[in-house]
């Protein structure tokens, strides 16, 4: 980033504190007291496991269909505070709890791998198709990959959470991928993790480069998959 771009990040923060009244200290453990607040945990929470809850009967069921495994596995998280703040930041916006709630739908996140890259795209239409979730969001970023060579859907979805007389909408982002598409962004996050700035720009087209080969392994190791089955 030039010294310029730094200054007008850094200037646009200071607007932010001063607008609030208050230090950046206070900004950020406010921010964490209620973020980090039990039954906000506790909400968010509760939706990774209703959806998780799902998609293991979704695998169950894909798995008797196609006498196979569909889901290799998942995983799931919610944001740090600190992850919060820096996205808010990115995204021009107040660090507020209200600003994190309204403005980041990835707060939640699952994380679904599975074997093939044709199973990602039915275990997505089977989520599409619960009728107490909404989608809220779709973006398949295997059809049009990211700059990075990055390959997988993301859905935002609404998950209904109920406690006593109340229901909320928590939104959580599901990320599906196939175990290829998982390997390559694992190893991408690993060697990008520290950048050198001189070095970045081949780093990443080299990085850009892998991700093709193993997109091609990937569709080559669906098409043998195809050609067991109609033996």
């Amino acid at each position: 980033m030039s010294k310029k771009g730094s200054k007008n990040k850094k200037n646009r923060i200071e607007i932010k504190r001063e607008t609030t009244g208050v230090t950046s200290l206070s900004i950020e453990e406010q921010l964490k007291e209620q973020i980090e607040a039990p039954m906000v945990r506790l909400r968010y929470a509760c939706a990774i496991d209703v959806m998780q809850a799902k998609l293991r009967m979704m695998n169950v069921d894909l798995t008797e269909q196609k006498s196979r495994q569909v889901i290799r596995n998942m995983s799931s998280r919610i944001k740090t505070t600190d992850s919060i703040i820096k996205k808010l930041i990115k995204k021009e916006r107040k660090i507020t709890f209200t600003e994190a709630v309204e403005a980041l739908n990835d707060i939640a996140g699952i994380r679904v791998v599975c074997y093939f890259c044709d199973d990602i795209y039915e275990v997505a239409e089977n989520i599409k198709k619960q009728k107490d979730l909404r989608v809220l969001k779709e973006k398949d970023y295997v059809k049009n990959p990211k700059k990075s060579g990055y390959q997988s859907i993301h859905l935002i979805v609404g998950v209904p959470v109920t406690y006593l007389e109340k229901t909320e909408e928590i939104r959580v982002e599901i990320q599906i991928r196939s175990f290829a598409m998982d390997y390559w962004a694992e190893l991408d996050t690993q060697m990008c993790y520290k950048k050198d700035a001189g070095q970045i720009e081949n780093v990443e087209r080299e990085i850009k480069a892998y991700s093709d080969v193993i997109a091609g392994i990937d569709y080559q190791m669906l098409e043998l998959r195809r050609r067991i089955e109609k033996m």
